[in-house]
């Protein structure tokens, strides 16, 4: 009998609880949905627009339209950026009204709606939908807005309106190289003086054909391509003609060629313009640009600037323990497990791994600099800074020592190094990264007790 009873009630409250769970769960989201779709302007899907008009009340009207890619066709013909009209498409999709002003409107020039500051128009499942944009609303951050419905007014957020109303700038594509960096396997860089010609060997392995035997540092063609690919035009000039003389384009200052196996793009460095920058054109791009005025210094100038230069190289996992030395104050600090510790006895605060990887990777990026010639034996006076780098079997790996922290002014200065018991030789290094080296080490060493 009880196990009857418990069942009824059982099965009482697994109606109650289904009960609750449509009504006050389903049946509440469907209500939500429903009022956030009835709020909603436009009930399109994104996917499904295929072409687009914007007209901002001066100027001629933007026209895109979608074939594989979006394209500026009116008033240039441009690859058009996608993120920034995919960007404008979500608000779209989602756009509703912060609440209904008049459902018939006699008088839309109240609004500014007769004359709107912004009219864009789209084409979705082959469907033409309108939308204007007119005054800003007196109270609340808020625009006056008509979509299809002609004489019906409402509200929009500002923040909506922001990102409706782009230029021709925002929506045309500002890169000039559409490859993949990974596909690159040519690169020229071709001044009036000289040229840079490499050709990818392997995947990690770049080379010279006109100069084999120099070895070719893969992290810095893989920044010097990061660059290229990630460089934005400025300012367009859509009316310049590159023959013009006082562009420095015909011929060129600098040509860049990036190549894989399929295609090849070029892009064409001038003159400078006075404070807004380089002159420039090619790639995907059809009008002359204009690009960051520190780009040319940015590139190598001659095959040197891409030479591997390392002092030396290590994975930083062999490093299990780090000596260091800064004037009177040292110490030492071990990899324990995931974490860097001092050596025991040292009351100091342990650093976070972050800082010593710091001058881990700092050290890893020594380069000496070209056509320096080492020397060879023992410094002559005290060791300022020292950093030593053991094994795991506390095995030295690398010593690198200052005499003296080079000061500001100074450009180049000595670094000793030397593994194991070999004799020390020194470089010439930057001063400025002598300098970090040193700061580094002197952060590491102050830490709070």
């Amino acid at each position: 009998m009880k196990t009857r009873t418990a069942l009824i009630y059982l099965s009482i409250l697994v109606v109650l609880a289904g009960y609750f769970y449509y009504f006050e769960v389903v049946r509440r989201k469907a209500r939500t949905e429903e009022k956030e779709a009835s709020l909603r302007l436009f009930q399109v899907e994104k996917s499904k627009i295929t072409s687009l008009q914007l007209n901002r009340g001066k100027g001629k009207p933007i026209t895109l339209e979608k074939e594989g890619q979006w394209q500026v066709i009116e008033p240039i013909d441009s690859p058009a950026d996608e993120f920034a009209v995919n960007s404008l498409l979500t608000i779209l999709e989602s756009l509703k009204m912060e609440r209904e002003v008049e459902t018939e409107a006699r008088d839309l020039e109240t609004y500014g709606l007769n004359k709107p500051r912004l009219k864009l128009s789209f084409l979705a499942d082959g469907i033409r939908h309108t939308l204007r944009i007119g005054n800003k609303a007196v109270v609340a951050n808020q625009y006056y807005a008509s979509e299809d419905r002609h004489n019906r007014v409402v509200l929009i957020a500002a923040s909506q309106e922001q990102g409706l109303n782009k230029s021709l700038f925002d929506l045309r594509t500002k890169e000039f190289f559409s490859l993949h960096s990974e596909d690159i396997d040519r690169i020229e860089i071709d001044r009036a003086e000289r040229k840079i010609a490499l050709s990818k060997v392997t995947k990690d392995k770049w080379q010279a054909p006109a100069s084999p035997d120099v070895s070719i540092k893969n992290s810095k063609v893989e920044r010097l391509v990061s660059r290229l690919i990630w460089l934005r035009a400025k300012k367009f000039l859509d009316h310049e003609k590159n023959q013009s003389p006082q562009l420095g384009l015909d011929p060129p200052r600098i040509r860049i060629i990036l190549a894989t196996k399929e295609k090849s793009q070029t892009l064409l460095l001038g003159n400078a313009k006075k404070e807004e920058g380089i002159y420039a054109q090619g790639g995907e791009l059809p009008s002359v640009a204009l690009v960051d005025e520190k780009l040319p210094e940015q590139l190598p100038a001659r095959l040197s600037n891409l030479e591997d230069r390392t002092l030396f190289a290590f994975d930083l996992e062999q490093v299990k323990a780090v000596g260091l030395k800064l004037n009177d104050h040292s110490g030492r600090l071990e990899r324990q497990e995931e974490k860097w510790k001092w050596a025991a006895g040292d009351s100091r605060k342990p650093p976070e791994n972050w800082q010593v990887n710091s001058l881990l990777w700092k050290i890893q990026e020594l380069e000496y600099i070209p056509g320096s010639i080492p020397k060879v034996g023992q410094p002559t006076g005290e060791k300022q800074v020292e950093v030593v780098l053991y094994s795991e079997k506390d095995e030295n790996i690398g010593t690198f020592f200052l005499e003296g922290v080079p000061p500001e002014n100074t450009e180049k200065d000595l670094l000793w190094f030397y593994k194991d018991d070999d004799v020390p030789h020194s470089y010439w290094m930057e001063g400025e990264t002598l300098r970090e080296l040193a700061d580094k080490t002197e952060k590491l060493l102050k830490s709070e007790s």
